[in-house]
């Protein structure tokens, strides 16, 4: 087996945070002034994967383990995960104690992108990649960092790569960070703060489900985190296209108020115009608006709050134009995208 290194393989984690057991995909800084629960989020590794090309018919990775992540996907398996465009996904099971565990690839052309899934329910570190031919490494695309909650991290998919920020960089070719963090995400400064400080060249904002129950909140105070939280965002990136998509449909929240007084629908709306007021005051056409009310019919959620495969297909479709026209892509790729 040809041995690379692991670290210049990896994708899906801020630049300047490094992947490791125990690790975050947030930096200590960012952490150390965050609540609990979106610290304990941003353990599990979503989106974190290994990208190659190459002749390479088979690797082995070298894997150690942390602890199993406490607010993991319920719906994912201890696998890591192998998506080829085009062909089927593979499974591969992940060692209870960690060591090497040995992936067998599909066939396929030479020149087509692996993706290599790290398993969501553990913490797991890949401390050695091996090829029986050597792996090639791929260019990036543009960077894309997404803020969101669970529905953003992917936690009902069936397998990681099928959430929507998943489908949207499959398809135009960015290179995801994905800082969805279930149960969270509801607008914290400090997740701003590292947004702003990832250099993206985009940005994408998907949250305020949390803030109807999960840590409730009102229609005026949404509409000024809101606003907080773009400006923060734009001081750092001042050139990047911001898409926000409001929440999606929760049919148990659009008409009961929650302790405040406040239904999603009036979350939705008060959250909508505050980043409309902000392009309009600040005169910025980067930032988009794509209404999340209709994005994914009800029908499409599997527990009346989160989207499943389909689902997440349907919110990727809603929101892949408004992402491609603020990097001036026009087509989506030949051949990109996942089953």
């Amino acid at each position: 087996m040809i041995r690379v290194e692991a670290e210049g393989f990896l994708r899906g984690v801020l630049p300047g945070v490094s992947w490791a057991a125990g690790g975050s995909r947030l930096s200590a800084a960012a952490s150390a002034k965050l609540t609990a629960d979106t610290v304990r989020a941003a353990r599990v590794p979503a989106g974190v994967h290994l990208v190659f090309t190459g002749p390479v018919s088979t690797v082995e990775l070298t894997v150690s383990l942390g602890e199993r992540t406490t607010v993991p996907a319920p719906t994912l398996a201890e696998a890591f995960v192998v998506r080829v465009p085009g062909r089927p996904s593979r499974q591969v099971p992940l060692p209870a104690d960690g060591g090497v565990v040995r992936v067998p690839l599909p066939e396929r052309d030479p020149d087509q992108v692996v993706r290599v899934y790290l398993p969501e329910s553990a913490e797991v570190a890949v401390v050695g990649l091996a090829g029986d031919r050597r792996p090639e490494p791929v260019p990036k695309g543009p960077l894309w960092v997404v803020y969101g909650d669970s529905i953003t991290q992917g936690w009902s998919v069936t397998e990681p790569g099928l959430a929507w920020p998943s489908r949207v960089a499959d398809a135009l070719g960015l290179d995801l960070v994905n800082l969805g963090f279930a149960g969270a995400a509801r607008g914290e400064l400090p997740t701003a703060d590292a947004v702003a400080a990832s250099g993206a060249d985009a940005v994408a904002l998907a949250w305020g489900t949390n803030a109807y129950t999960s840590l409730p909140t009102s229609a005026v105070r949404i509409a000024e985190t809101m606003r907080l939280y773009l400006t923060v965002v734009r001081e750092g990136l001042p050139e990047a296209p911001i898409v926000v998509v409001s929440p999606i449909v929760r049919p148990d929240g659009e008409d009961i108020p929650n302790r405040f007084g406040a239904t999603l629908a009036d979350l939705r709306a008060a959250l909508e115009e505050s980043v409309r007021r902000f392009a309009a005051v600040n005169g910025d056409g980067r930032v988009t608006l794509v209404p999340g009310r209709d994005l994914v019919p009800a029908g499409l959620l599997v527990d009346g709050i989160h989207p499943g495969d389909e689902g997440h297909r349907a919110f990727a479709e809603g929101v892949t134009a408004q992402v491609a026209t603020g990097l001036g892509l026009d087509t989506v790729r030949e051949g990109a995208g996942v089953a």
